[in-house]
């Protein structure tokens, strides 16, 4: 007689869902790229600051986790790929350049580490300054990639830029990976930049936050270049005479913008100014929200302007991460 074997049916790879988890996850620009596709599947998000969990939750169900240095590691819930846009102010050259000595921001990137020591996953996806690939002569990268080496990842990085990747923001950030096998970050592939005036809300024609009776308006003689903003004015200080700052000038919407920060100063706080028709004014939410390629119904949950466009000069670009989507999922054989 034979004997009966119970085979046990596997799932097809094509219905699999690759699982991430999202770590500092902000306004949830990796969520929004990896929610193109179904193929991808969040199963934890955290971040400190609450009320960005409270936006993340309105628009993505999903109620983030706080303090990283809380998680309970081993109850944690299996995933395949890591994201992490970790804090940069401790790499950046507009915040305290601290590095790993910034003993409340910068030895975050260790927690990352005890994560994926305790959940080892196929696939690590780091975003930070540019500056972090020269800090400290190049050590703080060189520990990075050192550390994931460690952890047998094979490490590649690249700095993008937001423009290359079809958004209206000259933003650049770098990006590492660290996989098992072989991975290569997909080069930019748009031909045309796009300029500030495709997100542009031409109803909005108020321009009371912006004082520039204070200021002189001095027009600038530079030649445009593309992909790359083009001042108009500059402002000068009428009681000081100085100005010229990135929040004491005036950009042209026919090129690309500037980076949005989370704090900057002088009348173009956070957007910049830029001078639409004969109005010169700052961007409002809904098209900051364009220039980082979230949805224009992006959901703020009656958090303030102010803090909205905060949070966005804190957030990664969209177009960057969505630009992986479709190479990560040949790596885990989706596509």
């Amino acid at each position: 007689m034979l004997k009966t074997i119970k085979v046990k049916r596997l799932i097809p790879k094509s219905v699999e869902k690759i699982r991430y988890i999202d770590l500092f996850c902000g306004l949830g620009a990796f969520h929004a790229a990896f929610n193109t596709s179904k193929h991808f599947e969040c199963v934890l998000a955290c971040d400190i600051d609450e009320g960005v969990r409270k936006i993340y939750e309105a628009n993505y169900g999903l109620k983030p986790h706080g303090d990283i240095r809380k998680l309970d590691i081993l109850n944690m819930p299996d995933f395949d790929i890591l994201c992490a846009g970790f804090p940069c102010q401790p790499f950046s050259i507009a915040g305290n350049g601290e590095g790993f000595n910034d003993t409340e921001k910068g030895n975050l990137f260790y927690d990352i580490l005890n994560i994926i020591d305790g959940k080892n996953p196929k696939m690590c996806l780091l975003e930070n300054v540019k500056n972090l690939k020269t800090h400290d002569e190049g050590r703080t990268y060189e520990t990075i990639e050192s550390e994931l080496k460690k952890r047998g990842y094979l490490v590649t990085s690249r700095c993008c830029n937001a423009v290359d990747y079809g958004s209206p923001q000259a933003r650049t950030r770098i990006f590492i990976v660290g996989t098992k096998m072989p991975f290569v970050i997909p080069e930019p592939t748009i031909t045309t930049f796009t300029p500030v005036s495709a997100i542009l809300d031409t109803s909005v024609t108020d321009n009371s936050r912006v004082k520039l009776h204070n200021y002189n308006l001095v027009e600038k003689k530079g030649v445009s270049k593309p992909g790359k903003p083009h001042i108009l004015y500059d402002l000068i200080s009428k009681v000081t005479g100085k100005g010229g700052r990135q929040g004491e000038r005036v950009y042209d919407v026919d090129n690309v913008g500037i980076t949005v920060c989370a704090s900057s100063g002088g009348p173009g706080a956070k957007t910049g100014l830029y001078k639409v028709g004969d109005v010169i004014r700052r961007l409002s939410v809904r098209e900051t929200l364009g220039m980082f390629g979230f949805s224009s119904d992006y959901n703020f949950a009656e958090t303030t302007d102010e803090n909205s466009l905060f949070y966005l000069g804190n957030s990664i670009v969209v177009n960057v991460p969505l630009s992986f989507v479709p190479v990560v999922e040949s790596y885990f054989g989706r596509r």
